[in-house]
């Protein structure tokens, strides 16, 4: 079965000498929903993160992003995901599976 990439999506990196996040790549992924999302009370109001997994083409540059997960954020439909984990499955440089957490 071929996998669609068809959502867009930016991963943006940090910048140390500005502290401001910066479009590193623009790239089409396969996204779907991990686990349940998480749900905790602030302020007495019930707020929840998303766990997504976005699923994109590899490219020799992502590597960085294995190294440096602080580093980089996912932008999908004008939410900040943060990088929590990084999958190059058995290092086939076929597909990279990162999931992210909205903030």
């Amino acid at each position: 079965m071929s996998r669609t990439y068809d959502r867009p999506i930016a991963i943006q990196r940090i910048n140390e000498t500005t502290e401001t996040w910066e479009d590193a790549y623009k790239v089409h992924a396969s996204i779907n929903k991990t686990k349940t999302d998480n749900q905790y009370l602030d302020a007495g109001s019930i707020r929840s993160k998303k766990n997504l997994t976005f699923e994109i083409r590899y490219f020799s540059d992502l590597e960085d992003i294995s190294f440096n997960l602080q580093a980089y954020r996912i932008i999908y439909q004008g939410v900040p995901f943060s990088i929590e984990d990084y999958d190059d499955y058995m290092l086939q440089h076929r597909s990279v599976k990162i999931l992210g957490v909205s903030y």
